[in-house]
């Protein structure tokens, strides 16, 4: 039978004097809304399907009596709902049995033709599953609210309070419904909550530091107050107060224990410079005292007059020696300690360097014992020439000296790149006897020499100005013997 002959051919009104849907207007609908339309015989409760047949109602055997895929416990009310349906529509919604699954259906019946009752039913399965998905969240949010150890709250657009967790209930107090004005707080505890909700109001959020007084004591919190937004419009603002004063306790402690340690270190520092100006004191005093003795004894001898003209001449000569050493340990002991303002200009490097190692050689008298190379390049190096040029001075001499004013020396420069820098390198490689690991550990320290009428300055002043370049420099062992000493500047002054 078609639907408009079950429904009725035209429409009709309801008990309550509400028009109703004309059968072809419901039908069409029905289909719209793939519900299922059975036909259910009353006396034998074997139905019959038209229209839409959705997949949970094709599953069903309708050859049986439809109250046999009801749900036990929903069948009374099924009955119940079709008894009534001829006098006067029931609304409807019962568990249907589907294979292994539980189909929930929702709908309405009403009277047909004589003995028959018109069910119009819907799957709403998904829609309960939903709406029960819905309440366990809602449950766990209600939960995971009153569990947090942080106050927080929600205010709507025009500054109420829509939301409290328990937190902060208990320190501000019922606030639901209430302008930030309305809070029974301190003055000054409102005007920082309107200052932060109109920050975050206008979209941008405040992050502060408050104190407020709880249970009498004073406690900080940080304070964030953020947009709550929909499709790009402020719609209101979420607070969170988190009590942090253990954190700003611990954060006093650790300042204090900083200073302490500040001003131990200090100390320590104080007396290692004492240390050290107590040991530069003794060696200094050693350094002079030797040629000044050294001078007094020629002085003796030259005023008692018991030498002769070739021995006067020798004696003269060893003042003179004297006195040299002395003044070149004054001139090194100045570069040492005089603090140095450098004048960095981007020049060659290679020029520098082989000036300063041609001018050693002349010193040292070894320019004709000494085979010496310099190769390679690099771009020019931010430097200062005058103090650079000292260091690769007593580079080269050390050097020398090491292989005893003989022999051969090679100077290698190149670009490196490290820790996401370019850096030129200048490698000096001597053919001496080499040195054992512990001793290259001490060679930068100030008086540490291997010479015996060295002053252990040179090394010391040498690495002062290279760490002034933002350079390193360091020793290391040669394959085949002697030594390789190591000088890396950076291509680009720091900024």
């Amino acid at each position: 039978m078609p639907s408009e002959a079950l429904l009725g051919a035209g429409r009709a009104e309801d008990t309550r004097g509400h028009v109703s849907l004309s059968a072809a207007e419901l039908s069409a609908l029905l289909d719209g809304l793939s519900v299922a339309r059975l036909v259910v015989d009353v006396a034998s409760g074997v139905a019959r399907a038209e229209g839409v047949v959705p997949a949970w109602l094709s599953a069903l055997d309708l050859a049986t009596p439809l109250h046999a895929h009801v749900v036990p416990s929903d069948r009374a009310r099924f009955a119940e709902v079709l008894a009534r349906a001829a006098a006067q529509p029931q609304a409807l919604e019962v568990g249907v049995l589907v294979g292994e699954r539980t189909v929930m259906v929702n709908g309405t019946a009403l009277g047909g033709a004589p003995g028959q009752v018109v069910l119009a039913l819907q799957d709403v399965s998904l829609a309960r599953h939903d709406a029960r998905q819905w309440r366990e969240v809602e449950s766990w949010l209600v939960m995971l609210g009153e569990s947090l150890p942080f106050d927080f709250w929600i205010q709507d657009r025009a500054g109420r309070y829509l939301l409290q967790n328990p937190a902060s209930l208990k320190r501000q107090g019922v606030a639901i419904g209430k302008h930030t004005s309305e809070l029974d707080a301190p003055a000054e505890a409102r005007e920082a909550l309107e200052r932060g909700f109109e920050q975050a109001r206008r979209g941008v959020p405040f992050k502060a530091e408050v104190v407020a007084e709880v249970d009498g004591k004073p406690v900080t919190f940080a304070r964030t107050m953020s947009p709550l937004t929909k499709r790009g419009e402020v719609v209101g603002v979420l607070g969170v107060d988190i009590d942090i004063t253990p954190l700003k306790a611990s954060e006093a402690a650790l300042r204090r224990s900083l200073d302490q340690l500040s001003a131990t270190q200090a100390s320590l520092v104080r007396k290692k410079q004492l240390v050290a100006v107590g040991e530069m004191a003794a060696v200094v005093a050693h350094e002079v005292r030797n040629p000044l003795g050294s001078i007094a004894n020629v002085v003796a001898l030259l005023q008692r007059g018991v030498v002769s003209r070739a021995e006067e001449q020798e004696l003269w000569r060893v003042i003179a020696d004297e006195t040299q050493r002395l003044d070149v340990l004054v001139v090194n002991l100045l570069d040492f300690v005089r603090p140095v303002t450098l004048r960095l200009t981007p020049q060659p490097l290679e020029p520098l360097v082989s000036r300063a190692l041609q001018q050693t050689l002349w010193a040292e008298g070894a320019r004709e014992r000494v085979r010496s190379v310099v190769n390679g390049s690099v771009p020019p190096v931010p430097l200062d020439q005058t103090q650079l040029e000292l260091a690769f001075t007593n580079l080269f001499r050390n050097a020398v000296q090491a292989m005893k004013g003989e022999g051969a020396l090679e100077v290698h420069l190149q670009t490196e790149a490290r820790d996401g820098r370019t850096w030129a390198r200048v490698d000096i490689r001597d053919f001496g006897p080499g040195m054992a690991p512990e001793v290259r550990e001490r060679l930068f320290e100030p008086f540490v020499t291997t010479r015996a009428r060295g002053h252990g300055l040179g090394l010391a002043i040498v690495q002062k100005v290279v760490e002034q370049h933002r350079g390193e420099v360091w020793f290391e062992a040669a394959s085949g013997g002697g030594t390789t000493c190591v000088v890396r500047l950076p291509l680009a002054a720091e900024p």
